[in-house]
């Protein structure tokens, strides 16, 4: 017994011992941490979704943020039709967009337009044989161009203002309906739960090994009669889809969404948290989000607290938090301890050849 658990890799008891602090979390916090922890939880997922592409497959795209917002903005505009907002102009909605007039469409439609967008995307960039840093410019590039598309279809999207939402629930629009912060804490919770555990058996299946045979050497793989572009494009779809539903969350947490949801500052933000957790192994995207977005939310309130004109440095204490982790452990908090514990099974395994070897060679 005791053998199988030194076997369990070391971000596996972290992965347990952070569900278990979050599922316990609200038991001994006030509302207000409870409302904020629940918004980091929807951007775990987010950094999950990122994970897959970037961790896992070398794929860092510098535009995730627009399939974010996409699943958040189809909620976003189903809420302002169903509930008549007052800036609305339009009597019905045009014929593509017809599903969000109910909320269960709405929700599949949060799910299937990033899933949609992922592939046309995918389509374009993997057919053409896009890798590295042009493809990171590509998707960079469709970040800014997504924020300035949703800021002048304020239409539908309120431009620059946003969209307000009515309801704390998954599916309802309705403010009747609306749920506790404890109660939606753990339904966020589930869906970072299922989230995780879908990227779990994702990467252990055949797919997975062959996603990091891409990362690792996408021509041997070719040469082999794989088709790299196949696997890339299929990722980009099951993260396109999950980074679409962490909108669809954090926009029911919240209560808002808008323009920055979309664009290279959210972008920019997650590749940030998956860089400082350490990519490729889950356990470092849920560790960098939620380590920085706590540290975001306590710099931001004692900064606040000092004086209204000092409240704007924050970011800069926290940009300096980063570079100093980045500088010191290039490989992320995680990152850094799986490496470390690979390195002393190395050494262990080394020891235990050269010991069989000199009772062999004594023999």
């Amino acid at each position: 017994m005791r053998e199988r658990l030194k076997k369990i890799p070391v971000n596996k008891y972290i992965d347990l011992a952070l569900f278990l602090f979050l599922v316990t979390f609200p038991l001994y916090q006030k509302t207000y941490w409870i409302y904020v922890m629940s918004g980091i939880m929807a951007y775990m997922i987010f950094a999950l979704s990122l994970d897959l592409l970037w961790g896992y497959t070398g794929l860092m795209s510098m535009g995730h943020s627009v399939l974010f917002g996409a699943g958040g903005y189809m909620v976003g505009i189903s809420c302002a039709y169903l509930s008549e907002a007052s800036w609305i102009k339009y009597d019905r909605l045009p014929w593509f967009l017809t599903p969000l007039s109910s909320e269960i469409g709405a929700f599949i439609m949060a799910l299937v337009v990033p899933g949609i967008i992922a592939l046309f995307i995918g389509l374009f960039m993997f057919s053409g044989k896009i890798r590295g840093v042009f493809f990171s410019l590509i998707t960079l590039a469709l970040a800014g161009i997504a924020e300035l598309f949703v800021i002048n279809q304020s239409t539908y999207t309120h431009g620059d203002s946003g969209i307000t939402i009515t309801s704390r629930t998954v599916l309802s629009n309705s403010a009747d309906k609306r749920m506790t912060d404890f109660g939606f804490y753990f339904v966020v919770f589930a869906f970072l739960l299922a989230a995780y555990l879908l990227c779990v058996l994702l990467m252990k299946s055949r797919t997975g090994k062959v996603l990091k045979a891409v990362r690792e050497n996408e021509s041997r793989l070719q040469f082999l009669g794989y088709k790299p572009a196949s696997f890339k494009l299929f990722i980009f779809v099951v993260s396109g889809m999950m980074a679409g539903l962490s909108g669809v969350l954090f926009v029911r947490v919240q209560g808002s969404i808008n323009y920055t949801a979309i664009g290279i500052n959210l972008a920019t933000l997650v590749l940030v948290w998956v860089a400082v957790g350490g990519r490729g192994n889950l356990t470092g995207a849920m560790v960098g989000t939620i380590l920085l977005q706590v540290a975001e939310t306590i710099l931001n309130s004692t900064f606040s607290n000092i004086s209204a004109d000092f409240a704007q440095y924050w970011k800069l204490a926290l940009g300096v938090i980063i570079l100093i982790i980045v500088f010191f452990i290039p490989k992320g908090f995680v990152g850094t301890l799986v490496e470390a514990e690979q390195r002393r099974k190395d050494r262990n395994r080394k020891e235990r050849i050269l010991r069989k070897g000199g009772v062999n060679g004594n023999g």
